[in-house]
């Protein structure tokens, strides 16, 4: 997921910038006025484990809620989609 960090924040926390971004990932520096400055790509291989089917479906199970939460029509999404298709 790219992000956007002002450059002076770039300065002073680059390793946590750094490690926050995993293989591919982008951030782009940001003046103090918001035109990009510079672009950094990760080449670091991700070293994190595979994540086991229980934690991938509990990180969808709160995805789910979250939207669930956040969702502010009568209909829920399934219905609209159905209605959309037709």
């Amino acid at each position: 997921m790219p992000i956007t960090v002002p450059i002076e924040t770039a300065e002073r926390n680059l390793r946590s910038l750094l490690e926050r971004l995993r293989l591919g990932e982008t951030a782009t520096l940001v003046s103090s006025t918001g035109a990009p400055e510079a672009l950094l790509v990760s080449l670091k291989a991700n070293a994190d484990k595979p994540q086991s089917a229980l934690e991938w479906d509990a990180q969808w199970d709160a995805l789910s809620e979250r939207v669930t939460q956040a969702w502010r029509s009568e209909k829920s999404a399934v219905e609209i989609l159905t209605e959309m298709r037709r």
